[in-house]
């Protein structure tokens, strides 16, 4: 299973904050770019295609995928009906590690996927370990009920997690729904996924 490896904050010290609201992130004392001539490139002015690969960039290492992923992602959002950049949102926030991450049982996308990828969690009552795996409305994500598996995700604290809207939480049952499509306010505000949609237009 094919995995980023690289920094995961450079992307964070490039746009100058953190993308997952961290508060210890190295982008909250250093929010330029990395190396030596960082500093000096904070102010630096960026063509159109700059600026629409950096909007790509910011939204690709929010959920933690790889080019691929996430270009077939787009392509089959491109096929829905209805508007694409919303369909596009719709299948990365449905992906099954992006639901563990949003319920509270892992603290960050990339742990989200390891507890997927371990076998931590089912969807409808069956094991399904592929964080990619696209949810519905009305399927049902849950910590297997065992010690292993739910002392992950009492460590994080899940149950003081913000839950989103178009998600309804049991919190003593270690279980949360999908109870509707997510719609365009409940994704973060610095996505600039219209932007997104040109490059690939390009």
């Amino acid at each position: 299973m094919a995995t980023y490896r690289g920094r995961k904050t450079d992307i964070c010290r490039t746009v100058g904050y953190d993308i997952w609201g961290r508060p210890k992130s190295p982008a909250s004392k250093r929010g330029y770019p990395a190396g030596q001539h960082g500093p000096n490139l904070k102010d630096r002015r960026q063509s159109e295609y700059g600026e629409q690969l950096l909007a790509k960039q910011v939204i690709r290492r929010y959920y933690n995928l790889l080019e691929r992923q996430f270009a077939n992602t787009f392509k089959k959002a491109q096929r829905l009906p209805g508007n694409t950049s919303l369909n596009f949102l719709r299948l990365l926030e449905l992906r099954l590690a992006t639901a563990v991450w949003r319920l509270g049982y892992a603290r960050t996308p990339f742990q989200a996927r390891q507890m997927v990828s371990h076998c931590h969690v089912m969807v409808n009552g069956k094991v399904v370990n592929i964080p990619s795996f696209s949810l519905k409305v009305g399927d049902v994500v849950e910590v297997r009920d065992r010690e292993a598996s739910r002392r992950i995700a009492r460590d994080n604290h899940y149950e003081g997690a913000p839950v989103p809207a178009y998600m309804e939480a049991d919190v003593p049952g270690f279980k949360g729904k999908i109870i509707a499509l997510p719609e365009r306010e409940d994704f973060p505000k610095f996505f600039q996924e219209q932007q997104v949609i040109e490059f690939y237009a390009r």
